[in-house]
């Protein structure tokens, strides 16, 4: 078991509202933009599970297209259903790993795992 503690520890006094802030001014623009990107990739994710409740074929398509290891079957279905972003997908007996990335270089904003199973 790993225990990890902080390098910082906040004392009563340096909570108070007149103690300087020890950390630069809050500026929100990035995170503001990272959610707007993220908003992007969770509408496209709900495209992509739509698709698999609302239709059986497809469910059955991806499934069987998985169990037979047919990568390029699995990554065309997953397109089909609208997903313009990229997508990175792993699948094992047990179910599927969908990973949707909008980021324009690596490391950036924005990724969404989805697990699934069957």
């Amino acid at each position: 078991m790993h225990y990890f503690h902080p390098l910082w520890i906040a004392s009563e006094s340096s909570l108070s509202q007149n103690a300087p802030n020890p950390f630069p001014p809050v500026s929100t623009q990035r995170l503001h933009a990272s959610a707007e990107k993220m908003l992007e990739v969770i509408r496209q994710s709900q495209m992509l599970i739509n698709k698999i409740v609302d239709s059986s074929n497809f469910s059955h398509d991806l499934m069987d297209a998985a169990q037979l290891s047919n990568q390029q079957k699995v990554d065309e279905l997953i397109q089909s259903a609208g997903i313009t972003i990229k997508v990175t997908t792993k699948f094992t007996p047990s179910g599927i790993h969908i990973e949707l990335d909008n980021a324009e270089k690596s490391g950036e904003c924005c990724k969404l795992q989805i697990a699934l199973q069957w």
